[in-house]
């Protein structure tokens, strides 16, 4: 929750190259002490249990966050996960969320602790940032799911991370209502649709 698909999870941390269109909303502002804080909304389809389900389980999260992934639930918890097919949890350069705090279908509190080689915005700025995913149950089996990341300080390095995320978050919460209404992410499939634009590009040369 980017601290997913963009990292995201971003969550995520490595740019998903997905044109992905979601029912979310920039809801980003600047607080009264003048900092920035990143916000995205998503009311979507599905009771509050699916969504945390799908948020803080392994199982959960490969339908829509990343086909390689483990989620270790608990304060100080963790996600682990990769967007190589081929990749294991226990690779050095796997992406990796601590859970700071958590209270279940309600809240969970996300501080990145790596970030992918050769990530697209600065790693160490990324690190000092705290990612919010706030549940509230709408009824009628419909949950509004928010997003904050909040630490953002001046300069070209948290810059990095807030412009890299703005898009990323989109497309994160895109494929979370998409596992959540329609199913479980096919990722071969994604990454295939993803690739073509890229192949044809490069055949037109």
């Amino acid at each position: 929750m980017n601290w997913l698909s963009k990292v995201a999870c971003s969550i995520a941390v490595t740019a998903m190259p997905f044109s992905v269109h979601a029912s979310a909303k920039d809801t980003s502002f600047t607080d009264s002490a003048g900092h920035r804080v990143q916000q995205i909304r998503l009311d979507v389809d599905a009771p509050v249990v699916k969504v945390w389900w799908a948020l803080t389980t392994s199982e959960g999260f490969r339908t829509w966050a990343a086909p390689v992934a483990e989620v270790a639930l608990g304060n100080d918890g963790m996600i682990e996960a990769s967007y190589r097919m081929t990749a294991k949890i226990g690779d050095p350069d796997n992406i990796r969320n601590r859970i700071v705090a958590y209270m279940p279908e309600h809240l969970l509190i996300l501080k990145n602790e790596h970030a992918p080689k050769n990530a697209p915005f600065s790693a160490d700025a990324f690190g000092k940032i705290r990612t919010i995913i706030e549940l509230e149950d709408m009824g009628g089996g419909k949950t509004r799911v928010i997003e904050s990341s909040i630490g953002y300080g001046e300069g070209k390095e948290f810059d990095s991370v807030y412009t890299h995320f703005r898009s990323g978050n989109a497309e994160e919460f895109a494929l979370l209502e998409k596992s959540l209404t329609k199913g479980p992410i096919d990722w071969k499939a994604e990454f295939a649709e993803a690739a073509a634009p890229m192949q044809q590009a490069t055949a037109a040369k």
